[in-house]
């Protein structure tokens, strides 16, 4: 199976929990991604905060020019890759990606963040 996690709110505030859960898929044999969809100020930016927090093979990076871009962003990059269950804290990206095929799972934001929407709770 193909795997794919969001870093911001996902594992950004998660790191233990899913980090686990990234140990596990690839344990099982599972191939791994994190792709984080993110504005242009943060371009080159993910991928050395997903490693200081865990291991895991690829990261992405798909680029907005309006967070409200992120949902058909990812669902490009997960047809792409052939990812066939993912994790996102944003419910507009799970709609898309389950009406697609793929299996989303919903991570809900943390404290201080979960009263934010979609939009809103995006990091650009």
């Amino acid at each position: 199976m193909i795997v794919g996690f969001d870093y911001w709110h996902v594992l950004s505030h998660y790191p233990h929990q899913i980090g686990h859960l990234i140990t596990l898929h690839a344990a099982a044999g599972d191939e791994v991604h994190v792709v984080s969809a993110i504005g242009h100020g943060r371009i080159g930016t993910v991928e050395a905060e997903v490693r200081a927090v865990t291991d895991v093979p690829t990261v992405h990076e798909v680029v907005f020019d309006h967070t409200s871009e992120s949902p058909a962003l990812k669902l490009a990059k997960c047809r792409e890759l052939g990812i066939e269950l993912f994790y996102d804290d944003r419910e507009d990206v799970c709609r898309l990606l389950s009406a697609n095929g793929i299996l989303a799972f919903r991570v809900p934001r943390g404290a201080g963040s979960a009263d934010r929407s979609d939009q809103q709770a995006e990091r650009v």
